[in-house]
């Protein structure tokens, strides 16, 4: 997603820089647009309300405040969000009460990888009061654990695929001659000897290695690689999404309209995961504000978003969807902490 021209900052000098700070930390608590008297009276007492109408007037021309047609008040654009975040947010911790709560949570998680991701997901959705995101993890560079090879009629196998994170695949194979189960298992010490760690890229070069003569362990590994790619093919375009309801707290969402459009998002998980899919990460989290969206259906909403790891390797996107008038320093921290509890929890459940 790349950033809208008309949301280049421009230079601000320290004044305005000032001003534009207290009009978005107001308006972010109050929802109410931001008038001179207010600024005067709250935060620049030194300053007449004359000169800050002023610096107001001129904030309006250069794009990063608005006025409603009926209020006499200020509130930011998303250009002004954007300078915001970018240059003038301080930088928070989550309180310890947010972090007892997120541990208290995942010391409770089900010792399942969707199971862990659906609690990050509720954990996040409840310390952020907005939509949480969770992609499932991107599985084709994940490591084998280990295989088993079980008979189950004298040419039919069933191939039993334990993957990092204990993902768990079972497929059946058709041999072309009748195999015992001893030298099935023999067969599965020769393959776990040979492929653990690796991933299915490459099991895939160690298949061209293989000769004519093993028939069986070519087939068994064709069903391996095959089961990772059609098990990656499936979750990829799932999104696991909580905190809906949050939606509701939001005036910006009282327009019934607004919300459906963001509601149909959310139950499309492979336009979704497309959305997520082009976040370039160049920050350790994102922040992508209104019209920086290419999706309809976010014009009106921020996104703050990092990544999880899994194996040390970063597995999948977890982040909120609200209203851009939010509170950023505090929802990048909470979003931030979720992650690392993701990662941390992730890491132990792989081992």
């Amino acid at each position: 997603m790349e950033t809208a021209n008309m949301l280049e900052p421009t230079p601000l000098d320290e004044r305005k820089q000032q001003i534009l700070k207290a009009v978005v930390s107001d308006y972010t608590v109050t929802g109410v647009p931001v008038g001179s008297q207010v600024l005067a009276a709250k935060y620049f007492i030194a300053l007449s309300s004359a000169t800050i109408r002023n610096e107001l007037a001129d904030l309006v021309g250069t794009g990063y405040l608005q006025q409603p047609h009926t209020s006499a008040g200020r509130i930011p654009t998303d250009r002004g969000y954007r300078y915001f975040v970018d240059f003038l947010m301080e930088a928070e911790s989550a309180s310890p009460g947010v972090r007892r709560t997120v541990r208290q949570e995942f010391e409770a998680a089900p010792r399942s990888l969707d199971g862990i991701l659906e609690k990050a997901a509720m954990v996040l959705a409840q310390v952020t009061e907005n939509v949480s995101l969770v992609t499932a993890p991107e599985i084709t560079e994940q490591r084998i654990k280990h295989i088993d090879l079980v008979s189950l009629e004298p040419q039919s196998v069933l191939i039993i695929l334990v993957l990092e994170g204990n993902l768990l695949k079972q497929q059946v194979v058709h041999l072309d001659r009748a195999t015992s189960q001893d030298d099935l298992s023999r067969m599965a010490a020769m393959l776990n000897h040979k492929v653990k760690g690796q991933t299915a890229d490459e099991l895939a070069a160690r298949l061209a290695q293989l000769g004519p003569d093993r028939g069986e362990q070519r087939r068994i590994i064709e069903r391996v690689i095959e089961s990772i790619a059609t098990h990656q093919a499936q979750r990829q375009t799932v999104v696991l999404h909580d905190g809906v309801r949050n939606l509701l707290r939001h005036p910006e969402f009282v327009e019934v309209s607004r919300l459906e459009e963001l509601l149909e998002l959310l139950e499309q998980g492979a336009q979704l995961a497309s959305i997520l899919q082009q976040v370039a990460f160049e920050k350790d989290v994102e922040v992508i504000i209104g019209r920086e969206n290419t999706n309809s259906g976010l014009r009106e909403c921020s996104l703050v978003l990092t990544t999880y790891k899994m194996a040390d390797r970063v597995r999948g996107t977890i982040g909120v969807i609200g209203p851009t008038r939010m509170h950023y320093g505090q929802v990048v921290a909470r979003v931030r902490l979720v992650s690392q509890a993701t990662s941390e929890v992730l890491a132990h459940f792989g081992n």
